[in-house]
């Protein structure tokens, strides 16, 4: 997430490198869906919202190349709320089905 006092303009930049290295649902609008690392579906207008189904949030990693690492450098990548709760976080859309 951004810090605090941080320029605004710079927060949105961060969101949209993170958006951009995300992979594109083919048959869909790629300005408006993606999918993250792990092919969970996210939605960019529902950046940062847990109560949605495709809520994503930004997550700061460090660089997996040797020169990456010894520059300092991170790459910023988009992650569903899932991923951020962990695995075991349930979905609160699935509801148990009548038999």
């Amino acid at each position: 997430m951004a810090r605090l006092g941080s320029d605004p303009f710079s927060i949105l930049q961060t969101r949209i490198r993170a958006w951009e290295a995300c992979a594109r649902i083919p048959g869909c609008d790629k300005a408006v869906w993606r999918q993250d690392l792990a092919g969970r579906v996210i939605r960019w207008s529902d950046f940062g919202d847990r109560f949605s189904r495709y809520g994503w949030e930004t997550r700061i990693c460090p660089s997996q190349s040797v020169l990456g690492r010894a520059l300092k450098r991170s790459r910023i990548e988009a992650i569903h709320w899932r991923g951020v709760m962990g695995s075991d976080a349930s979905d609160p859309f699935d509801l148990p089905r009548a038999a």
